[in-house]
């Protein structure tokens, strides 16, 4: 085992010698000290050689073994997240409840303060990569915290954040489901076991929450995968749609009010049952014992000014779903309505919600987008259904998004109350203001798209830009920054900063940095559009 800092408690035995007169009897009383300190010492852990449970040696969490963001510096530890009002702490502490499933002395502790970001973590590093054994291809940890806490942990190899051949496995959640003390396991994803890679622990233990708490981790070990239940119905709505209602042509949604002589359920002679339910106070369709569903527009929409079509599913046990765009027959010789399919991808995330948007130009080379009049669902088992419309196609139209940039980080300062920003000389030159709104994630811009804010200075001009990455810090890329805007005057003025296109790739981290330092900046209203 690579030792990297020893701090001990050492055993000693100390021979406390005095000489007495006793009695004149000239005798020599030696008392003898029994030692009963422990000895512990701060290594890099190998899970491969059993359990990590830091009742003997485990990582050192002091400020002088802190990894820099290089990774460069010899350090074995970092916390990630934090803001300058808020750093997560993590140290050693005695076990605060010695019931099943974990009665050992010592854990660790983890401090949030009120403030951090949702996303606020740490890591540490192993003596050398994991090596899975057979059958055990997942991560045990035993947790304390409240029933309800998520969890989420990463492995990852020893390089630098957005170098090229980094591995990690992604982020995997687990969910408390009891008070006090509970054994999370976390099965590595497919095609995510690669033995001798992983060398480097991650984990935040409350996941998407920013209160303050503490929260304490033990019994870090290889597992048996945990036995995935897929829920066969949703508990909760899908996210509701914030694009325009007069950018929209809905055909069924909660959000948006649809043309008349829609018919949901007409007689295909299907063995699909059709139904409307609600579902935490939001109304969806359930297809149940689905073969294949239609839905009948009369008069047929012209949806040929509008770019795409939104639809959220959600199922637990279908294994295949089309979604089908119809137009009555053209000019070929089948005599038979134009059609063509989209398959949705239901393996990635079943038991959940998930939401596509399909570019209308995928049906446009055999559908008349003028006269669309029928829609079709194909597939097997239950489905859910909800938020099926048409969208796009205005001028700078897309998906808006209101950013909330109150996580200050390095040396910035924001005042909730006059919604104020500021970037002061004794700041770090990276220090800036994380977006809190969680619920905005991910974000894309295949086609671009741009910011708006409000905003008034004192009568300094100041600088100001945006950074999209691809993970919150420490999994940053790919990334790209905004071009620089300057915000001038003192009344509020809106100002718009555009983003160029960024392909196929998805951020979960938005940042607001000021360039002017020691200048106030009163500034709202943060809305990030994606064009369609």
């Amino acid at each position: 085992m690579k030792t990297n800092i020893y701090i001990l408690t050492l055993l000693s035995l100390f021979f406390i010698v005095s000489c007495k007169d006793d009695d004149s009897t000239g005798t020599i009383v030696i008392d003898l000290e029994d030692p009963t300190d422990t000895v512990f010492v701060f290594v890099d852990p190998n899970i491969n050689d059993g359990v990590i449970d830091f009742e003997e040696f485990g990582p050192s969490f002091e400020d002088e073994t802190r990894e820099d963001e290089d990774r460069s510096n010899g350090g074995n530890w970092s916390e990630f997240g934090g803001t300058d009002e808020a750093i997560i702490s993590v140290e050693y502490a005695d076990n605060p409840d010695k019931n099943e499933p974990n009665t050992s002395d010592r854990v660790l502790k983890v401090t949030e303060p009120e403030l951090n970001n949702e996303w606020a973590g740490f890591y540490f590093k192993l003596e050398e990569g994991m090596n899975f054994p057979e059958g055990k291809e997942a991560i045990k940890v035993d947790v304390w915290s409240a029933a309800g806490t998520q969890v989420s942990i990463k492995l990852e190899d020893e390089l630098k954040n957005g170098s090229d051949g980094k591995k990690d496995t992604g982020d995997i959640f687990a969910t408390k489901q009891q008070d006090g003390w509970e054994t999370l396991v976390f099965n590595i994803p497919d095609g995510k076991v690669e033995n001798g890679v992983y060398n480097t622990f991650v984990v935040i233990m409350t996941r998407f929450e920013t209160a303050a708490g503490v929260s304490y981790l033990d019994n870090i070990d290889f597992s048996t995968p945990a036995e995935v239940i897929i829920p066969d119905a949703p508990t909760t709505a899908p996210a509701a749609p914030t694009y325009a209602a007069d950018g929209v042509i809905s055909i069924f949604s909660d959000a948006y009010t649809s043309p008349d002589g829609i018919n949901l359920n007409p007689s295909w002679g299907q063995s699909t049952v059709v139904s409307e339910v609600v579902i935490a106070d939001n109304t969806v369709l359930l297809y149940d014992n689905l073969n294949y569903q239609g839905t009948e527009i009369t008069p047929a929409l012209d949806v040929s000014s509008q770019t795409k079509i939104h639809i959220d599913f959600f199922t637990g046990n279908a294994t295949a779903l089309q979604f089908f765009l119809i137009s009555p027959d053209g000019d070929d010789a089948d005599d038979a309505a134009e059609e063509k399919a989209y398959d949705l991808d239901v393996t990635t995330a079943p038991g959940e919600w998930n939401s596509a948007d399909i570019d209308l130009s995928h049906f446009s080379d055999v559908v008349d987008l003028s006269e669309v009049f029928q829609l079709k669902v194909v597939g097997n088992g239950t489905v859910y259904l909800d938020n099926i419309f048409f969208y796009g196609g205005g001028s700078q139209s897309g998906t808006n998004s209101s950013a909330v940039y109150s996580g200050t980080f390095n040396g910035t300062i924001y005042d909730a109350e006059n919604g104020t920003f500021e970037f002061p000389s004794a700041a770090e030159s990276y220090a800036g203001f994380a977006n809190n709104a969680s619920d905005i994630y991910p974000l894309s811009f295949p086609n671009g798209g741009k910011v708006t804010f409000n905003g008034a200075t004192t009568g300094t001009d100041i600088e100001i830009y945006f950074r999209f990455e691809a993970n919150p810090y420490p999994n940053t890329e790919p990334s790209f920054n905004s071009a620089n805007v300057t915000v001038s005057g003192t009344e509020s003025a809106e100002y718009t900063v555009e983003l160029p296109p960024q392909g196929n790739n998805t951020f979960k981290s938005a940042i607001f940095y000021l360039v002017t330092r020691d200048q106030v900046l009163t500034a709202s209203d943060f809305v990030i559009t994606s064009y369609d």
